[in-house]
């Protein structure tokens, strides 16, 4: 959340964002090499131990339901939405906003793109992982903690913005609703269910992990 903002209705009319780059005077202003965030905008992972855990749980059934098939079935715009849930990796977004809707959808993925220098594709929205990472950093550094072994593990329980023929205001009072969230209860279990293999997997074979990363040997 380290970022510069204006409301919306004052910025220039060839402005796509008012909330743009510490120390930017405008959104996404050109660089001179690569982008370089020193303030915590954004945290790469050991991506070894990130493909390793992934490969370790990618076939993974997940638990689906009749109200996220019907929630999904809402995105006739967007075909992958519109897919039963899956493990995935990819770039992940944190806040500390509740944020939604098309435009901030837009913006979470020019962010990414800018802070990643193009590498990064915004997939999942979230609030602490940043600042738990930051605090590991400083673990790090201490020699308190390995950041090499640091796994981020998020599982989704809505969309970020609405569906054709929705607000982004109408969406989020129905998300509110009592018949909201419908992947509320299956994102808990898919953590579990994910998050239990990996742990298990480490646990269990600590004499080999203990000195050696996973996906390392």
């Amino acid at each position: 959340d380290l970022a510069h903002q204006i409301d919306a209705r004052e910025i220039p009319e060839d402005w796509s964002t008012g909330y743009f780059p510490l120390f930017a005077n405008e959104p996404y202003p050109e660089q001179e090499g690569e982008v370089v965030a020193r303030n915590g905008e954004v945290f790469q992972l050991n991506t070894t131990l990130v493909d390793w855990a992934f490969n370790l749980t990618k076939d993974i059934e997940l638990m689906d339901t009749v109200a996220m098939l019907a929630l999904r079935s809402k995105y006739t715009e967007m075909p992958a939405a519109q897919l039963p849930p899956k493990v995935l990796r990819g770039d992940h977004l944190s806040a500390s906003t509740f944020w939604h809707g098309k435009l901030f959808n837009d913006w979470a993925n020019d962010w990414t793109a800018f802070w990643t220098n193009g590498k990064g594709n915004f997939m999942t929205s979230g609030m602490e992982d940043t600042g738990s990472y930051q605090a590991l950093t400083y673990l790090d550094n201490a020699g308190l903690a390995d950041k090499k072994r640091v796994m981020v593990l998020r599982t989704a329980s809505n969309f970020t913005m609405q569906p054709t023929g929705m607000t982004a205001a109408e969406n989020l009072a129905s998300e509110s609703s009592g018949a909201g969230y419908a992947g509320m209860l299956p994102s808990l279990e898919a953590a579990y269910k994910v998050g239990s293999t990996v742990i298990d997997e480490i646990v269990l074979n600590w004499d080999k992990y203990q000195d050696t990363l996973p996906g390392q040997q």
